[in-house]
């Protein structure tokens, strides 16, 4: 666990696991900002067959210092799934509705069973009414190795994110001291290097086997993706690819234009990227190495090629905005109460001084409150009025919030039965998430009912819930598998109230409202009676003949 003086005045250790390598970087924090400190790139080709590179790296670490404050490391975008959606807005809800809706709406975005895969998200964005997520994907087995290949090396990270994600915190933190004295005062800021409002950039992060790309709008991450690049695909043609998505891409998201590029990477194995990128592309094109800025003696650092180690380090501090964690974590980084401890700091300074001032305002604040009591004893009988008044508005709301809560009951056995009732002998659900309809502000909303379960014919089920009163638009939301002599599904349907529900509601209203308007039962039946007269007096008389016959008018004999 890292305590606040560790963030502030310790050394941490970033790694970033490559295809083909493996980048150690120390850094020490102090109240002046972030030094970078030492900083090693070691060949790997298989992470489970590489003994000489464990020895390597075993005593580059022991040279340089096991003792840290905190290990955090990145692994290749390659390795993950990471998507950008929008999602209603849980406002209200409870602290689990988030977690909830995202393990839903990660599934439908991935081809492996959840119980297979890590993931993390953040909420990027949150309006009224939606929220902008992030969220990144990655197979057990995947995290098995890396974990695997620490323990050989007897270290234990606190966070694992992925390289894009990282060099996007280490951007945003360019020149700015990430941890230093501001932050101590509750004063931090992020840098322009990612553009400001309205700008669109690119953040292109490469090794010697993938290029990451991932596009910055407003400030914010919108659009992500990963290019191979093999010994058959030379850079030249990679640049090529890279060239026609990024029109393709400029229309599919109506961006007027890309401001400028920056990259990052191991750009020293290739020669001219950025002159190569700029004839290319036509953009303004930045390397890392132009933004950052860090104290302390960094000479033979390669600041391009630690970029993603440093901002993982970043990230696991809760700093910067692209904070995934693919290890287990709480849902706030630990980084994030730095800003209330700091508010408390102050706010002990701001009432140690305000003591003074207080003690000569004492006498003045006593004299005043005992005008206002003098005052409270006075109208004490109407105070008291309003307080029963306010009582009984209570009282009344939360009967009717009980008899609203009846009638939803009501409604959702009976869609419960009604389903038991029409599936098939042959169907079998083995999980069932259920909303009932809500009736807010006099307007009804749809429920919705999820089934998981196993089916002779799957397909049959739709026709089945449609034809029910209570059940509408069902659909399938996951594949169909086949299971033995079972199909196993899983659909959608939404709950619905039955219009002869809505009838009676209806009938009920009218009724109440005659009541209101002074009308009894009795009336009702008087008027009913005149009615029919008016009717009869309308229609027409019929002969035995079958020929019509005009009713005479008074007076007037037949």
């Amino acid at each position: 666990m890292t305590t606040l003086f560790d963030k502030l005045f310790g050394t941490f250790l970033g790694i970033e696991f490559r295809e083909d390598s493996l980048v150690v970087t120390y850094l020490k924090n102090s109240l002046a900002g972030t030094t970078l400190l030492s900083s090693a790139t070691f060949p790997m080709k298989d992470m489970r067959e590489s003994e000489n590179t464990v020895n390597e790296i075993r005593e580059y670490v022991s040279k340089h210092g096991v003792n840290v404050s905190g290990i955090f490391a990145s692994i290749p975008d390659k390795w993950v799934i990471a998507k950008f959606t929008d999602i209603p807005s849980i406002k209200g809800k409870g602290k689990n509705a988030l977690s909830s809706l995202m393990r839903f709406e990660i599934e439908r975005h991935i081809p492996f069973n959840m119980e297979d895969v890590i993931y993390d998200f953040l909420v990027l964005k949150e309006t009224g009414t939606a929220c902008s997520v992030a969220f990144v994907v990655v197979q057990k087995e995947k995290m098995d190795i890396v974990r695997e290949f620490l323990e050989k090396l007897t270290l234990k990270p606190q966070a694992v994110t992925i390289s894009s994600f990282a060099v996007l915190n280490m951007i945003e933190l360019s020149g700015v001291s990430a941890v230093g004295l501001r932050d101590l005062m509750g004063i931090t800021y992020k840098s322009k290097s990612l553009g400001k409002k309205g700008d669109a950039n690119i953040s292109l992060h490469i090794d010697k086997t993938n290029a990451n790309l991932t596009i910055v709008g407003d400030s914010l991450c919108i659009h992500h993706r990963s290019f191979s690049l093999s010994p058959a695909n030379k850079i030249g043609m990679l640049f090529d690819d890279i060239a026609r998505y990024l029109a393709e891409l400029q229309s599919r998201l109506s961006i007027e234009r890309f401001n400028k590029m920056i990259i990052s990477g191991d750009t020293a194995s290739f020669a001219n990227v950025a002159e190569e990128l700029k004839e290319k592309l036509k953009l303004n094109i930045i390397t890392v190495d132009k933004l950052a800025r860090y104290s302390g003696n960094v000479k033979g650092i390669e600041i391009n090629n630690v970029a993603a180690s440093v901002g993982a380090c970043f990230a696991g501090l809760g700093l910067g905005t692209y904070k995934i964690n693919l290890l287990p974590h709480k849902a706030g980084y630990e980084a994030s109460k730095l800003g209330p401890l700091t508010a408390k700091v102050l706010l002990v300074l701001i009432l140690s001084l305000g003591v003074g001032i207080f003690t000569t305002e004492a006498v003045k604040r006593k004299k005043y409150l005992d005008k206002i009591d003098q005052e409270l004893k006075k109208n004490g009988p109407v105070i008291t009025a309003i307080e029963k008044l306010t009582s009984d508005i209570s009282e009344l709301k939360k009967r009717t919030v009980l008899l609203q809560g009846l009638k939803e009951s009501e409604i959702t056995l009976e869609a419960l039965a009604e389903l038991a009732g029409i599936l098939p002998k042959d169907a079998w659900i083995t999980t069932l998430d259920y909303k009932g309809p809500e009736t807010r502000d006099e307007k009804t909303t749809q429920g919705e009912l999820v089934l998981n379960g196993f089916a002779g014919a799957s397909s049959a089920l739709i026709p089945l819930l449609e034809d029910s009163p209570f059940f509408e638009k069902v659909v399938f939301v996951g594949p169909i598998r086949k299971v033995g002599d079972k199909e196993q599904f899983k659909l959608s349907a939404k709950v619905i109230v039955p219009s002869n529900e809505k009838d009676a509601a209806g009938e009920a209203e009218k009724k109440d409202e005659g009541a209101a308007e002074g009308k009894g039962p009795k009336d009702e039946l008087k008027a009913e009676g005149k009615n029919e007269e008016v009717k009869k007096q309308g229609k027409e008389e019929v002969k035995p003949g079958g020929g019509p016959a005009v009713r005479p008018k008074e007076g007037v004999k037949k």
